[in-house]
């Protein structure tokens, strides 16, 4: 074959495959989607614009001849390129404003609002939060509302922040009504418990000889001031010394002091702070005052004065978790005064300050007990002063030395513990408050008596013979005295223990009243009580079933 005409068929059969594959390729590839159509509200007429979003809109004039915009930053319109009758409108900004289109025959004129897309928010709050039962309505201009319940604050939060990247990032655009359901409430139980000891031991010698013509003296310890002058039998003690002999004997005098102490103490503390809070929103609780101390110059004569925080404080932050636990951001923290840790300065004595805190956060189910702090710390110091030598023989060198030793421990726990919690009922309030117990005494019982506090409901104080203030107290039948010594109504209450031995229960519930004795003329006539009297121990806040008058 004729070699040109072999490369002419070579050729043909490549251009015939080139154009095979891009025909190929363009059947292959899937034809664009076209945007949605514009909504139109069915109130006011409206069409619909998203913000950010594109929406084709055909106005059924055939044609479009001519197009006008009356806030192109609000809206943008172009004719679409593949069918000239049809608009595709996008939006800018949130706002309202007008559309006039002109067609072949007719020319129309549009109200178009351009707002976020709501209904991608109400599908993006269903798939990231589907327990949610929140409703997004449109307000006045770019803002949302919402509303409704969920189930935590987690997912309260979730769902302000798809709302405010809907209007652009804004928070003063979203106005938040969502509220959380179940028991938003929760009360911080913490205990801080810390013991102190010590012991120091402390040993020390010291003597002074004096005669006529010389003198002697070992004051390693202090405990003694050295002997200045020959012939004169004086020295004086130091306050340290718990043993002193001293002897005088024609101008020669011997003195001696002996320090041989050992010293313990122990300090406990107990703090047990509570408050209640709602679920994400933090709380502070502080019983106790504020110390003065020295601070930095206040004047040209004098220092200034700075007033420090002391006592039991509390901070918290809880939350509830839809599950039922409960995260806690707490930082307890009691702080007392401690002089030993002052100083003294020219302008005079401040004081120094101990101090237990801890700051940390935890997960807790309602009513369990962690323990998010805790310390066990031992030292000792130990120091010796001895002449050299001297101070080193066995036995003889206590004269010439002082030793002191000294042993602490500290322990210290702090407990939290969180509890859901809800409002009393009118019914469960204590009948009587702390201060509210007690009234103040007459002159007679404050006088004679030295009665501070005195039971509830006044008394005659003599009338043949004495009575007691306590008597007279609704419930010194409720509570009984231990050896039956109380008086109170004879014969009336269960358990009421009067001159002839103390009344019991019946198995149904009322009272067994006993044969009286003869009242005292300061005892309290009988009186009529219901036919069941609620429970009550000792202690319990509400009380009993009767209340005496107040003064």
């Amino acid at each position: 074959m004729h070699p040109k005409l072999s490369r002419r068929r070579h050729l043909a059969w490549g251009l015939a495959l080139v154009a095979g594959l891009v025909s190929a390729a363009a059947h292959a590839q899937p034809p664009m989607a076209a945007p949605p159509g514009v909504k139109v509200d069915a109130k006011s007429g409206a069409l619909i614009v998203p913000l950010g979003g594109l929406v084709q809109f055909d106005p059924k004039l055939g044609p479009i001849s001519d197009l006008l915009v009356g806030k192109e930053e609000i809206l943008q319109v172009r004719p679409d390129p593949n069918n000239p009758s049809v608009l595709l409108m996008t939006g800018r900004a949130p706002g309202l404003t007008q559309l006039t289109v002109s067609g072949k025959d007719a020319k129309r004129t549009y109200d178009v609002v351009v707002q976020p897309d709501y209904d991608l928010l109400r599908n993006l709050i269903k798939r990231t939060v589907p327990t949610a039962a929140v409703e997004v309505t449109p307000g006045i201009g770019n803002v949302v509302i919402l509303s409704g319940y969920v189930s935590s604050p987690q997912d309260a939060d979730i769902i302000a922040r798809l709302a405010n990247s809907a209007v652009g990032g804004t928070a003063q655009n979203v106005i938040n009504a969502v509220q959380v359901g179940g028991v938003q409430h929760v009360q911080i139980d913490v205990v801080v418990a810390s013991v102190d000891r010590n012991e120091i031991r402390s040993r020390g010698f010291d003597f002074t000889i004096n005669g006529q013509n010389a003198f002697f003296n070992s004051i390693v310890s202090g405990l003694l001031a050295p002997a200045t002058a020959v012939a004169t039998p004086t020295a004086g003690f130091g306050t340290n010394a718990n043993l002193q002999l001293g002897i005088v004997n024609n101008g020669s005098a011997f003195f001696g002091a002996l320090q041989a102490l050992r010293t313990e103490g122990l300090a406990k503390f107990l703090a047990e702070p509570r408050v209640v809070t709602q679920t994400g929103r933090p709380a502070f609780f502080l019983a106790g005052g504020r110390q003065a101390v020295l601070s930095s110059s206040s004047g040209i004569n004098g220092p200034g004065v700075a007033f420090e925080q002391v006592g039991t404080q509390l901070e918290v932050l809880p939350i509830v978790y839809a599950n039922g636990q409960i995260w806690l951001e707490i930082n307890p923290q009691v702080r007392t005064v401690n002089q030993g840790l002052g100083i003294t300065t020219v302008f005079g004595t401040t004081p120094g300050f101990t101090e237990q805190q801890a700051r940390c956060a935890v997960m807790l189910e309602s009513g369990q007990t962690f323990a998010i702090g805790g310390l066990i710390q031992s030292s000792v110091q130990g120091s010796s002063a001895k002449v050299p030598v001297l101070g080193d023989l066995p036995f003889v060198g206590i004269a010439f030395s002082s030793i002191r030793y000294e042993e602490r421990e500290s322990e210290l726990v702090i407990l939290v513990t969180p509890r859901l919690v809800a409002p009393l009922d009118c019914g469960q309030l204590p009948k009587r408050l702390p201060g509210r117990e007690t009234r103040s005494p007459d002159d007679y019982e404050l006088f004679l008596e030295n009665v501070l506090e005195a039971p509830r409901g006044q008394r005659k104080v003599w009338a043949g013979h004495y009575n007691a203030p306590y008597k007279c107290d609704p419930t010194v039948g409720t509570y009984p005295c231990i050896g039956n010594l109380c008086t109170g109504p004879d014969g009336l209450v269960g358990g009421n223990c009067g001159p002839n031995g103390c009344a019991t229960p019946a198995a149904t519930g009322g009272l067994t009243p006993v044969a009286p004795g003869p009242l005292g003329a300061g005892d309290r006539p009988p009186a009529t009580l219901p036919a069941t009297v609620p429970p009550a121990g000792h202690g319990n806040p509400v009380g009993s079933a009767e209340q005496g008058p107040e003064k």
